[in-house]
């Protein structure tokens, strides 16, 4: 691994913090070198990352690491099989969370940003850590550059970490926006009665 690589990790981990997309101790981040996978360590504070909290796992089958690495191994590995995305980050952001758990099937953005660059975010079921929810996510992300686990958080994938760091702020912006929005309307059809 480059010192470049768990540099990079540990801007974007901060910021991830920083900016509220999720708390130290939840959330982890990815990439893809070669045959491996480099990701945090199960439990680091993803605002405080070192190049000692960075585990790289086996690309195509689990392996010993894999007990170091984030217990969402086994997503990130999926999103790799089965996309060409280069970087994954998880986070727990409250917004996307929120409404994930208010709508069904997917969250459509009402902001320019989020029709734009994102379209459609679906939704998607599966306990954190499982095989089920790393095919669910693995899936959704064919097609879409961020998912929301339901009541979990969002997954979002890039040609780099910053592409995925854009796309997970992108994210959970539009399901600010539209919770903002949905809760306004409710608001106002409660004071129209």
């Amino acid at each position: 691994m480059t010192i470049e690589i768990w540099r990079e990790m540990a801007i974007l981990g901060k910021k991830l913090v920083d900016a509220g997309l999720t708390t130290s101790r939840f959330g982890n981040m990815s990439i893809r070198s070669g045959d491996l996978i480099l990701i945090t360590e199960t439990g680091s504070m993803l605002d405080q990352i070192d190049e000692r909290q960075i585990v790289d796992v086996d690309l195509t089958q689990t392996c010993l690491k894999d007990a170091l690495a984030s217990t969402e191994t086994c997503v990130h590995r999926a999103i790799y099989l089965r996309t060409n995305a280069k970087a994954v980050i998880h986070t727990h952001p409250p917004y996307s969370i929120a409404l994930s758990l208010l709508e069904e099937g997917s969250i459509n953005p009402v902001d320019s940003e989020g029709m734009h660059f994102l379209g459609e975010i679906p939704i998607v079921y599966g306990i954190f850590g499982t095989e089920k929810l790393a095919e669910n996510v693995s899936l959704a992300l064919l097609n879409h550059k961020s998912c929301i686990a339901r009541g979990h958080g969002v997954f979002s994938q890039g040609e780099s970490l910053k592409d995925a760091y854009t796309m997970t702020c992108i994210s959970e912006h539009s399901a600010k926006i539209k919770y903002l929005v949905k809760m306004f309307e409710k608001i106002s059809s409660v004071k129209a009665t």
